[in-house]
């Protein structure tokens, strides 16, 4: 597991998309909300979800970190980016449901509504991307 991420982080580091973030004492580098980080210190690295945790970023889970040793770094990061916005238009569109049925205020739903276009035109591009990367 070790080298495995090392390749991940080296991935990261060739990624041209991703963002370098690095400080005095690590190495970072964060794409679509996922932040990867090489400790100086002791050479670990750690995988977060920025999305996820509140105040502190959320480490990957296991599930989500044998997704990156299965798929690499960029595939992973849009398969999470994914899942992320599916996630968000769940909810918009519950929200929707909720105001039309409520208070059915116009320029709260009018809102949504350019919310919901915004978040499928990022997870059209991120699908694009990642089709691209698989072919």
């Amino acid at each position: 597991m070790y080298s495995e991420l090392h390749d991940v982080f080296d991935q990261a580091v060739e990624d041209h998309g991703t963002t370098s973030l690095n400080g005095n004492e690590y190495d970072a580098r964060m794409s679509y909300g996922i932040k990867i980080v090489r400790n100086h210190e002791d050479n670990s690295i750690q995988i977060f979800n920025t999305a996820k945790g509140g105040d502190y970023y959320k480490e990957l889970d296991e599930d989500e970190y044998n997704l990156f040793f299965e798929f690499g770094w960029v595939v992973s990061v849009c398969k999470l980016a994914l899942i992320k916005y599916k996630e968000r238009l769940d909810i918009i569109e519950t929200k929707m449901k909720d105001e039309i049925n409520g208070r059915n205020n116009s320029k709260y739903i009018s809102f949504l509504k350019d919310t919901r276009k915004s978040t499928l035109n990022k997870y059209y591009k991120i699908t694009q991307k990642l089709n691209q990367h698989e072919n």
